[in-house]
């Protein structure tokens, strides 16, 4: 079903009613805007799906009053993107949220599984991907167009019980709830913090202390621009122009524009406030100047993460899932770092949730010396206790 009434909308958000568990989807673009710009949004319950066209409907509180239900659970593959807009829409998080992405990571199916290998994975079923890179905020949508966003909740709902399934069996259903509480909490979808956009500057510790402050005001600036603009931050200003500015501190609009890289127009439309930006930068005391946090340059003990990632690499196999799930090399350098500097190792994210018993606290003991690695007579490598 492709909805463009309000009647539309209202009949189907009343046939979800039965419906405790939903599948969603969204199709959108944003090439070139600050926020997506949703094309279309599927969704899918026990009595069938359908296509809602926020472009085409004002209204579209029957369907977020949906979504906003915490008795019904949320289905959606690779969430991020999905409830960035959704949350949007909603003005607040929607929980509670699975995510068929995570959840197959976590069974052994792969790590960031594409939705077409999902359900062939759980289905048996070859879908085919040929509308994605459409330009979903054009009208009107083929119906080849439409049948493709709706083959996106139509087989999610029985890739979800699939999933469930395998779930049950390895014991695992509680691992997937805790991967995505990060989609429940509201600070997940928070707009950057204006004043540390600076920080995502590359070559911004060539800087001095003043032209780091105005750089810091500067990307500050066009953060809030960007937003406001709905456009892209480096379409206003490039990160390469911000930082030249910030070494030559100009003083006035003309010596703005003989900066390299800026184009004339925007001279005219923001060079009063750039301007103004720089001299915001020179009344800052200098014991209030930015600090930038130091590099993470430490270096463990040789043979400490080798023999991390050696273990993480066992435990991989053993429980069947690939070992970036269970812990990528950044998780175990910082593991390592924190232990050798004693820091406390409560807060540590390998020793959060699923994780601590299945990896966290065996990684513990084999630095604390309690156990080793021992190579059985077959091959297989195990822990072992050391008296």
């Amino acid at each position: 079903m492709y909805i463009t009434s309000p009647d539309q909308l209202k009949e189907f958000c009343q046939s979800l009613e039965s419906s405790d568990v939903l599948a969603v989807d969204t199709e959108f673009v944003r090439e070139r805007t600050y926020f997506h710009r949703v094309g279309l949004i599927q969704v899918a319950g026990k009595e069938g799906c359908a296509a809602i066209d926020p472009i085409l409907l004002d209204d579209l509180t029957p369907l977020l009053e949906v979504l906003k239900d915490s008795r019904k659970l949320k289905i959606f593959h690779a969430a991020r993107q999905d409830l960035e807009i959704l949350v949007r829409l909603c003005g607040q998080v929607i929980p509670p949220i699975f995510d068929t992405q995570v959840a197959a990571a976590l069974v052994g199916w792969g790590s960031q599984i594409s939705f077409a290998k999902l359900i062939q994975k759980a289905l048996g079923k070859r879908i085919h991907k040929s509308e994605t890179y459409t330009d979903w905020c054009r009208r009107p949508l083929s119906e080849n167009q439409i049948i493709y966003a709706l083959d996106d909740v139509r087989y999610l709902l029985p890739a979800y019980e699939k999933l469930l399934e395998r779930l049950k069996q390895l014991k695992r259903e509680g691992w997937v709830a805790g991967e995505v509480k990060i989609w429940e909490d509201p600070s997940t979808f928070a707009l950057p913090d204006p004043q540390t956009r600076f920080l995502k500057i590359k070559s911004l510790r060539s800087l001095k202390p003043r032209s780091l402050a105005v750089l810091k005001e500067l990307a500050a600036w066009r953060e809030n621009l960007a937003v406001s603009r709905d456009c892209l931050a480096k379409s206003i200003v490039r990160d390469e122009t911000l930082l030249e500015i910030s070494r030559k501190i100009p003083r006035d609009t003309k010596e703005l524009s003989a900066v390299r890289g800026f184009h004339h127009k925007e001279v005219g439309r923001s060079g009063t406030a750039i301007i103004n930006a720089v001299k915001k930068a020179f009344e800052i005391p200098e014991d209030e100047l930015p600090q930038l946090p130091e590099s993470d340059g430490y270096s463990t003990t040789r043979g400490i993460e080798e023999l991390l990632s050696a273990f993480v690499q066992i435990r991989s196999e053993e429980l069947k899932i690939e070992p970036s799930v269970l812990a990528d090399r950044r998780r175990i350098h910082c593991f390592a770092t924190h232990f050798e500097q004693k820091w406390n190792m409560d807060e540590n994210f390998l020793l959060q949730g699923w994780r601590k018993e299945c990896i966290g606290e065996p990684m513990l003991r084999l630095l604390n010396g309690e156990v080793g690695l021992k190579i059985n007579p077959s091959g297989q490598v195990t822990l072992i206790p050391i008296e």
